[in-house]
């Protein structure tokens, strides 16, 4: 009989479902993440960059990534704490190609999404849920049109 060990598997994480339906299909624009603006997890023992849907993405607009984008967070200095640069929600499930360089993902401004399962990041770099603020920041603008239920 086959014997295996020593495979040590991290916890199971996967892909965030946020929208409430994907009927019609949601409109997106196309933008590149710097990887450097993103920050850590702990998935086990791994500390990783892991870029979930949802989440909200918001302007760089000084340092060295100006001009790209990355996640909305509290206390950041180069533009992404700002709620007017915000550009949208996160499409793209990214679960480890920011440990290595920037990324093309996109990002949805106009939908119907669960409030619950949309994430914005405090200052310290954790995800957490979104703020009504944030939210009520991303109704019915000149740029964004995203709904929460």
């Amino acid at each position: 009989m086959a014997h295996f060990q020593g495979v040590v598997w991290g916890p199971p994480f996967g892909k965030n479902v946020f929208l409430r339906s994907t009927h019609p299909e949601p409109t997106t624009e196309s933008y590149t993440f710097g990887s450097a603006s993103m920050p850590t997890i702990t998935i086990g023992t791994e500390v990783t960059k892991v870029l979930q849907p949802g989440t909200v993405l918001a302007s760089i607009t000084s340092g060295p990534d100006n001009g790209k984008i990355g996640v909305y967070q509290a206390g950041a200095t180069d533009g992404r704490q700002t709620a007017a640069n915000i550009v949208g929600l996160n499409y793209t499930f990214l679960p480890w190609q920011l440990n290595e360089r920037d990324v093309e993902v996109s990002a949805i401004y106009i939908c119907v999404a669960k409030l619950a399962k949309c994430f914005e990041y405090d200052a310290a770099g954790a995800p957490i849920a979104l703020t009504a603020a944030v939210a009520d920041a991303m109704r019915n603008t000149r740029n964004l049109d995203c709904m929460f239920v």
